[in-house]
């Protein structure tokens, strides 16, 4: 039993986590800064073959548990046996691949819950949020489930986590075992099952306190910069194809994207392929985006949807106006076209793209208005309310059982 007024232990649950450099990564060391910071027991759970530390940096006061092991647990073990049956169902045989993934992070998590009892259990993303609600079910242990991205394409696209049909089918169910379901933005939350609305709550990222250091730069380059990871939904193809349409009416001007991810290797053979290595520059990973924001005349992020367009908002913050699409969620509920940047319409050759970033770069009075309502268009995204929001929620379910689900 809990000693009267001792501090409160939150668990953190993620699924990988060593040397990951995504923003999911950083949302989950900074909550746990955060928590630690505010008085809470923070307990870092994650379930990695590898060992390399967190990328982002923990507080010394954060416990970190890689909850990963060799042994298989009783499920797992019978599953094998049955997994060699022959002519098996389809379903059946898909199911067993799912716990052949999973029992052993459940079963790791739920010994945990049942020795630890932290108060509350936080998760983040369906690789976490479905073991770690089937872990809590029996237990004491109130599970906030997470969502950083759009709904719709977490828990109904087949592109996303985990393929097996039967991942797709448990990250919904088990949300019925959540007392809170985070999302990034009200109009997300509309998205569940009308019985999940009463557990719906709402709490954008922040900007970043660091981007207040940076130094503003009067005079801004002749520079269009994005920054994100480099994979399709990104669309940074686009990108490419948009600026080569143009670049040689721009010759003083250049595009550099910073990231790193799986579709690297493609974007360097079409930069070459189009004789765009001095025009269009990868530069990789980048820890302080500050001066970066600072000195970019334009910032551009055409990506197919977004949970949170964080790098958008940091671009806002320090007064660069962005180019997006109009459809993207997660950056539409910011980016207002003509008022802090271009939201666009969407064509399939880059053209409405190429044509927005012409009529920005010959206009740099309209590049300076649109900059200057920059900052006021993301103040509400700040790491005060994003903590209070955070510690509210927290306080709320932990006070007993009637304010949270079972």
């Amino acid at each position: 039993m809990k000693e009267f007024n001792a501090p409160k232990h939150v668990a953190l649950v993620i699924r990988l986590l060593g040397g990951r450099s995504g923003g999911a990564e950083r949302i989950y060391c900074e909550l746990a800064n955060l928590l630690a910071e505010n008085g809470y027991n923070v307990t870092c759970l994650h379930f990695d073959t590898t060992d390399a530390p967190p990328f982002y940096p923990l507080d010394s006061k954060v416990e970190l548990i890689n909850l990963q092991g060799l042994q298989d647990t009783l499920k797992q073990k019978l599953n094998k046996v049955i997994k060699n049956i022959p002519f098996l169902p389809k379903d059946i045989s898909k199911r067993i691949d799912w716990y052949n993934k999973n029992d052993y992070f459940i079963s790791q998590l739920k010994d945990y819950f049942l020795f630890s009892r932290p108060d509350i259990a936080i998760s983040l993303m369906p690789p976490a949020n479905t073991p770690t609600l089937l872990a809590a079910k029996g237990t004491s242990v109130k599970v906030i489930a997470t969502n950083h991205n759009v709904p719709k394409e977490d828990y109904h696209s087949p592109y996303r986590w985990d393929p097996n049909p039967i991942d797709r089918e448990l990250r919904l169910k088990a949300l019925d075992y959540a007392a809170a379901i985070h999302v990034l933005f009200p109009s997300f939350g509309e998205w569940f099952p009308s019985h999940l609305h009463d557990r719906i709550v709402a709490i954008p990222n922040y900007v970043s306190m660091e981007f207040k250091r940076a130094d503003q730069q009067r005079d801004r380059d002749n520079l269009i910069l994005a920054v994100g990871r480099l994979a399709p939904v990104k669309n940074y193809m686009q990108l490419l194809n948009a600026w080569s349409l143009i670049a040689d009416e721009f010759p003083n001007w250049s595009v550099l994207l910073y990231g790193t991810g799986p579709q690297k290797r493609e974007l360097k053979s079409r930069i070459s392929e189009l004789g765009m290595q001095d025009s269009f520059v990868l530069g990789g990973h980048r820890k302080d985006l500050g001066s970066e924001y600072s000195r970019a005349s334009i910032f551009c992020h055409p990506a197919l949807f977004e949970g949170f367009g964080l790098s958008p908002a940091e671009a806002l913050f320090l007064q660069t106006p962005v180019i997006s699409y109009a459809d993207c969620p997660g950056v539409n509920q910011f980016v207002k076209n003509g008022v802090n940047g271009l939201a666009i319409q969407r064509d399939s050759d880059g053209r409405s793209l190429a044509n927005a970033l012409r009529s920005l770069i010959i206009d740099s009075e309209r590049r300076e208005e649109l900059g200057r309502n920059g900052p006021p268009s993301v103040a509400e995204f700040s790491y005060d309310r994003y903590r209070s929001s955070w510690i509210n929620l927290i306080e709320r379910l932990s006070k007993g059982t009637e304010n949270g689900h079972a």
